[in-house]
């Protein structure tokens, strides 16, 4: 029986499973590249505001997250985002809302969606070692020694949960001590899954911003416009300090794509642009803004998860977006229940 797990990757999934598995009695500690929690779904301040620049919301579609959510997790902040999300086409033309879009709550948290993870490791008590890049895992004798990129080694675990992005998972088991043709089955599915890239641009202004019809949001659903959302995070309670507006433009993926190295600048007035031309309106200059470029924002072809379930005969699990195929912060969630079920020996 796994005793001692190390996960790596601090987003929603391997924080979801790190919660459930110290809730059954384990050692968990979870390895985190970056210096926050939550990953995507992810929370800045800047200027008095604060903003959620890659995951935008979340909702809860099952029982299970349901749970974690409202029973589990702290309650206090937990924010519903009021306001339709209309959607557009490739010429601007903006409609009400499809049925598959209007249905269903959107949940954020006042101090960010990145509060739901920090939520989860406050609940959990596990130990989470940030700034920490694990790049290989070393075996010795029945156990996993995670190693950084500057050599350290940490720990003796029992299993090891790996959750993030698939090819970023498929180099840290390409320099793993792994048997050759488990090695090669693992990585040759995971460097089969594709990523979308997209630009999440955040645009502050001086004065009132409104989207049509009191919306929360804009859709791009013919994938043929530059822009491919657009929300307005005063929709979010005690975000923005009054007499300010905030937007948060995520360009589309193919756009990125094509302007996968054009500087912040030149990202950030075409952003502005597009947004003026949609609104049909001439916006003022932005007081200030915001870039960020997410090279995994979410996959577009995922991972088969049966191949993936070779690992556990030496104790490898995994979880996050790449088993799903798409980027859904519940679903994510709930990749990571799944993973601690398995490491528990539970049937999923």
């Amino acid at each position: 029986m796994h005793q001692r797990i190390a996960i790596i990757g601090a987003g929603v999934s391997g924080l979801a499973a790190a919660l459930r598995l110290t809730e059954a009695g384990k050692e968990v500690v979870v390895f985190e590249k970056s210096r926050g929690l939550s990953g995507r779904a992810a929370t800045r301040s800047k200027e008095g505001c604060r903003y959620d620049f890659g995951a935008n919301y979340f909702k809860v579609r099952c029982n299970e997250v349901a749970r974690l959510i409202f029973e589990t997790l702290p309650t206090e902040g937990l924010q519903r985002i009021v306001g339709d999300i209309l959607t557009f086409d490739r010429e601007g033309r903006i409609s009400p809302p499809d049925p598959d879009h209007k249905s269903g709550a959107r949940w954020t948290y006042r101090d960010g969606i990145s509060a739901l993870g920090k939520l989860m490791a406050a609940k959990g008590g596990f130990v989470v070692e940030n700034s920490v890049r694990i790049l290989r895992l070393r075996r010795e004798e029945s156990h996993w020694l995670p190693e950084d990129e500057e050599g350290r080694r940490f720990g003796r675990f029992d299993a090891v949960l790996i959750t993030p992005p698939a090819p970023q998972t498929a180099d840290l088991l390409a320099a793993s001590d792994l048997p050759a043709s488990l090695r090669d089955a693992l990585t040759l599915d995971l460097r089969g899954a594709a990523y979308w890239s997209q630009f999440s641009v955040v645009l502050n202004f001086g004065g009132e911003i409104r989207l049509p019809g009191e919306a929360y949001a804009l859709l791009n659903t013919d994938r043929e416009h530059d822009l491919a959302w657009v929300s307005l995070e005063n929709r979010k309670n005690d975000r923005i300090p009054p007499g300010q507006s905030l937007v948060v433009a995520q360009l589309s993926p193919l756009w990125t794509e094509a302007n996968y190295d054009l500087a912040p600048d030149a990202v950030v007035a075409h952003a502005a642009n597009c947004l003026g031309a949609l609104l049909q309106a001439d916006l003022p200059t932005p007081a200030w803004s915001d870039c960020q470029r997410w090279r995994y924002a979410h996959p577009r072809i995922g991972v088969p998860q049966e191949r993936l379930k070779q690992g556990g005969s030496m104790g490898l699990y995994f979880a996050g977006d790449a088993l799903i195929g798409r980027g859904r912060v519940d679903e994510a969630i709930r990749t990571g229940f799944a993973a601690a079920r398995s490491i528990l020996g539970m049937n999923d």
